[in-house]
């Protein structure tokens, strides 16, 4: 089952995945919105995992990690940031913000399988808007988890600390064929509403084609 916390402002869209475990994905600035909604469902967070480190993304890790015995996970390109509280690769500075530090439970790399039991998420190095930046795949709802990678209508911002277009021109081009090849049928974005397999191609021929 997957619970869409869509966001109405700059801040980002969290997700919580429930399996026999529960993940929440990209939690955003403010932790009172995933942990209200965990707590109205009677479900418990145990996997928080980051598609990248921007702070609008990791803002809210060390409150939901407060919560409850959370394992924290993110691309291993990325961990650094949030283990050294890199204000400049999170851009904590854009929110007025202080970087958030905390420990990584568990790097992530292409490849990789987070098992929720019952459910699980594939994880797909998707680099260019940050060298860690990761999409999620759920293959059971054909579900996939962009990040700031690819929205619908647009990609991801390259012009920070860390960012790649080339990089970026090549993920959304892997995400193209992956999305033909595993039949993804909705891509969930960091920010905006969500759409389907089909918008990657189509923002893959606006932006690169």
């Amino acid at each position: 089952m997957i619970h869409s916390l869509m966001s109405d402002s700059m801040e980002c869209n969290a997700y919580i995945v429930v399996g026999d475990h529960v993940c929440v994905i990209d939690p955003g600035i403010n932790p009172a919105r995933v942990l209200n909604h965990s707590r109205d469902y009677n479900i418990r967070i145990d996997v928080l995992i980051n598609t990248h480190c921007h702070f609008d993304h990791v803002g809210a890790n060390p409150g939901v990690l407060d919560s409850g015995l959370v394992e924290a996970c993110c691309h291993v390109s990325d961990a650094a940031a949030l283990e050294k509280g890199d204000g400049g690769l999170q851009l904590s500075g854009l929110f007025g913000a202080e970087a958030v530090v905390h420990g990584v439970d568990r790097v992530l790399g292409d490849g990789d399988v987070v098992d929720l039991g019952g459910v699980v998420l594939e994880v797909l190095h998707t680099p260019g808007h940050t060298p860690g930046g990761i999409c999620l795949f759920e293959p059971e709802s054909g579900g996939l988890f962009t990040g700031d990678t690819v929205f619908v209508g647009g990609v991801g911002r390259t012009d920070f600390k860390g960012g790649s277009w080339d990089e970026l021109e090549e993920s959304v081009r892997r995400l193209v064929g992956f999305a033909g090849e595993r039949n993804v049928r909705c891509i969930y974005p960091g920010h905006g509403p969500a759409g389907s397999g089909a918008d990657i191609g189509a923002v893959y021929e606006t932006y690169f084609g």
